[in-house]
């Protein structure tokens, strides 16, 4: 009789428990919210670009292998960046799952606020709208870079391992930031166009 119990706790009451768990973790305060920072000996401008150009963010945004531009603007008008549309391919880390995102600019002020939003194009069961945006302080030629994210997860999968998602983009966004100081750190006078 005893060891009824013991499968029946195995194969139901922990699976039960782990699913129960994933179902309140969905109403914490805080759902897919992710905010890093970190401050880069370089002046503003010169993180601004690196944040701001496509060709320069696929050499730090992790997993980003292409972003092309799909709606192009004048850029010798800088308010015509907002609502500027790009696609991008990012691939998981061990290159074998791709997803293609469709990015809108939704904030653009020169050297101080870079937004996006991000929306996966594909599978509804993993769709989610990304909310991104980067602030920027300069003080002394050093920059300090706020990036915050809020993500809405609209697939019942995403939904479901939300909590992993985030923690999960919390460390990735982390070594984004890093990856993005070392690079615009060693960046030389001549290579800034």
């Amino acid at each position: 009789m005893k060891w009824i119990i013991r499968i029946g706790i195995v194969t139901v009451g922990i699976p039960s428990l782990a699913i129960g768990l994933l179902v309140l973790a969905r109403f914490r305060p805080g759902v897919g919210h992710v905010s890093s920072a970190i401050d880069v000996n370089r002046p503003a401008a010169d993180v601004f670009r690196w944040i701001s150009r496509p060709e320069l963010m696929e050499r730090w945004f992790g997993g980003i292998s292409e972003i092309t531009r799909v709606a192009p603007t004048d850029l010798t008008r800088v308010d015509e960046r907002i609502g500027d549309h790009f696609r991008a391919v990012e691939t998981d880390k061990d290159q074998t799952t791709r997803t293609d995102l469709d990015m809108t600019v939704t904030e653009f002020v020169p050297n101080e606020r870079f937004g996006l939003q991000i929306e996966p194009l594909g599978d509804p069961a993993t769709s989610f709208t990304e909310k991104a945006q980067y602030r920027l302080s300069e003080v002394g030629g050093t920059t300090h870079v706020e990036f915050e994210t809020q993500t809405t997860f609209h697939g019942r999968l995403s939904r479901s391992f939300e909590p992993f998602i985030t923690s999960a983009s919390r460390t990735k966004f982390q070594h984004d930031l890093e990856r993005l100081k070392v690079l615009v750190e060693a960046e030389t006078a001549t290579e800034i166009h």
